[in-house]
């Protein structure tokens, strides 16, 4: 690339742009005071988020006859209610996070120049993707939030149990919606955090097997194997902290598609179809761009036991053989991020299943819909 992009960097820009989605830990030397103030801020936004939620909700139950009007603010409702669920699961898994992003940063400090490469190599194959999501995202919020300005409507078409036609209320629902619609833009902007972490696990596996390749003498061997574990529990660490963060925006993600969908193809202006056919396609992107790091995950884990398999062992004494068997055997358990008994691996595979099954579903509410016009 004409612009270098390290990792250094991608931690600083992410910790900056993910703020409000509460999902960045603070670093272990946090004062008394900072740990007060991230626990208030995570309160604010969540009881914001909940605030818009009750909104949306009161206006589909004093709209519950209008099947159009419940389309619409079915997907809305749903995109909101990623908020406050998100941010107490990233909550929950504080202080783990914590300590991967700890390691993280320290592994980066003190990587030698071959380590260096590999981790380099995966940022500039992958960046632009991100970079370009994230512009795409951005420019869709801004026109979301300033579009009903030139517009002279609101952001949301929402009744309330109390009259909004004066100022300062109008601009004050104004701030509040366009907030809300803030708070669900960083929401999917953490998935590049989540994908940050798998894509750093993928490098690390890959450099461990170069290593692997290398090695000759028994000491080498001792090394490997000995980062092989930490790496395992590095790992562990991070899918279990993920988890039910991804299965959250599956479930997000797959209300959002038929809702989105459903308006797409239901009797709404044009504005409004461009608006949710912009969200449907922001739901599968999300989905697929953790996916598909994850999915790398699976085979990049496996590649060690390759890279082990293929490197000099059998000429060492039985000790060593008798490691390496062990290690062998470890590596043909991929590393999966997975949730038991929803989900059994977040994988490509589960990726074309979960779109074959959203759009599944908005074929049934369509033909139900159209069932109901006749």
């Amino acid at each position: 690339m004409a612009w270098s992009v390290t990792l250094e960097k991608i931690i600083a820009f992410l910790r900056m742009q993910l703020a409000f989605a509460c999902c960045w830990p603070l670093t272990p030397t946090a004062t008394k005071k900072q740990i007060i103030y991230d626990k208030l801020f995570r309160l604010f936004n969540g009881l914001h988020a909940m605030l818009m939620i009750c909104a949306v909700a009161y206006r589909i139950v004093s709209q519950y006859e209008n099947t159009l009007v419940i389309i619409q603010l079915g997907c809305v409702l749903g995109t909101l209610c990623e908020v406050p669920v998100q941010i107490f699961l990233f909550t929950q898994q504080h202080d783990r996070l914590q300590n991967i992003i700890l390691k993280m940063e320290n592994y980066s400090k003190h990587a030698n120049i071959a380590e260096r490469d590999v981790i380099q190599e995966y940022i500039d194959k992958h960046i632009t993707i991100y970079i370009t999501t994230l512009l795409l995202m951005t420019v869709t919020l801004v026109a979301l939030i300033l579009v009903p300005l030139v517009l002279a409507r609101p952001v949301l078409e929402l009744e309330y149990p109390f009259s909004i036609d004066y100022q300062p209320m109008k601009g004050i629902i104004y701030l509040h919606q366009s907030f809300a619609l803030y708070q669900v833009y960083v929401q999917v902007c953490a998935t590049v955090f989540l994908a940050l972490l798998l894509w750093f696990s993928t490098a690390r596996f890959e450099i461990l097997g170069n290593k692997f390749r290398m090695a000759t003498e028994y000491s080498d061997w001792q090394e490997c194997i000995r980062e092989h574990q930490e790496l395992l529990k590095f790992t562990k660490q991070v899918t279990f902290s993920i988890s039910y963060v991804t299965l959250s925006s599956l479930g997000v993600s797959t209300i959002t598609v038929v809702f989105s969908g459903l308006t797409f193809l239901g009797k709404f202006p044009m504005f409004v179809k461009m608006q949710y056919s912009i969200v449907c396609c922001s739901s599968l992107a999300k989905v697929f761009l953790c996916t598909w790091p994850a999915d790398h995950l699976m085979s990049m884990s496996s590649y060690v036991g390759e890279a082990a398999y293929n490197s000099l062992w059998y000429e060492c004494g039985v000790d060593t053989q008798k490691i390496m068997l062990y290690t062998l055997l470890r590596t043909q358990r991929p590393v999966i991020v997975s949730v038991p008994g929803l989900v059994a691996a977040l994988s490509l595979q589960h990726y074309a299943s979960y779109v074959s099954m959203a759009f599944s579903y908005l074929t049934s509410f369509r033909a139900i819909l159209s069932n109901d016009e006749d």
